[in-house]
């Protein structure tokens, strides 16, 4: 039995290591200048540096059905059965052009998960999927248990330290923004259940970072530290103030993955925004 592994882009993966390993792979997309273009096309150091001096928010888009439709098509010529693996339900309509396209290829044979993660979180549950399948020691039913449950493994903590952008793209009004710039607040906010909640306000850039790192190394309940992953849109400056706090706390330079977020999740939190992504097992 043979079963092959697709998910999107805000996985954080490279599409040359997605390709590599034969992961089937469709992309959201960002809507710029009345195009829409997909996300895997666009550079993401650029994108970033354009976003900081644009005058406006792009939009973003889920994959359409089609998109699925033709991997799907595409990759059951070699495999018995899929295992879709996407970004939360609640942050994208992206599972639900999965769903139907699976119920319009072979719902028998194509299964969508909500994972309730995306970025690395995601990722690393890819890895994780892909050495099981490799391994053969388990049915289906348990591999699809396993991707369901895997968000319990993962802590993803991140700040948005720009709060203009939370105002440009109309998720606080311009009240909140401008006290929110006075005082110097950073909002920490975390991935929980699929969902983006706040955590608690860290007053200026280095209580930010200590308060994401200290978020992030939280153990999860009796679990060991496995995986790390700090990402950034586009500000070297937080970026290397979380590594470094990061080596503080004992963490190896060696065992840390440090990355641009994808466009996609990077247009909702604006050019300054960082985090750490962390898997326990």
């Amino acid at each position: 039995m043979k079963i092959g592994i697709v998910t999107d882009n805000t996985c954080n993966l490279p599409t040359d290591f997605l390709e590599k390993n034969d992961i089937g792979y469709v992309s959201l997309y960002i809507l710029r200048e009345s195009r829409h273009i997909k996300a895997v096309d666009l550079c993401p150091t650029t994108f970033y540096e354009e976003l900081k001096v644009g005058s406006y928010v792009p939009l973003t888009s889920q994959p359409s059905v089609k998109d699925f439709e033709e991997v799907y098509r595409d990759m059951l010529k070699k495999y018995d059965y899929l295992i879709t693996l996407t970004i939360s339900e609640k942050l994208s309509g992206t599972l639900n052009s999965a769903k139907l396209a699976a119920s319009m290829v072979d719902e028998k044979r194509i299964f969508a998960i909500d994972t309730k993660l995306t970025s690395f979180g995601l990722g690393f549950l890819i890895l994780e999927l892909k050495d099981k399948i490799e391994s053969g020691n388990y049915e289906i039913s348990q591999l699809l248990e396993y991707a369901q449950n895997f968000y319990t493994t993962i802590r993803t903590i991140f700040s948005v330290t720009n709060i203009d952008y939370l105002y440009k793209g109309g998720r606080i009004g311009k009240a909140k923004a401008l006290m929110g710039g006075l005082l110097n607040m950073k909002p920490i906010l975390s991935l929980e259940e699929g969902e983006i909640i706040p955590v608690k306000n860290a007053r200026g850039i280095n209580k930010m970072v200590k308060e994401v790192v200290n978020q992030s190394l939280t153990r999860i309940d009796t679990l060991r530290l496995k995986k790390i992953a700090v990402i950034h849109t586009s500000n070297l400056k937080y970026g290397g103030l979380i590594i470094e706090e990061l080596r503080n706390q004992g963490i190896h330079d060696d065992d840390i993955i440090y990355s641009l977020l994808d466009p996609v999740i990077g247009t909702h939190l604006g050019p300054d925004a960082v985090g750490v992504i962390t898997q326990w097992e």
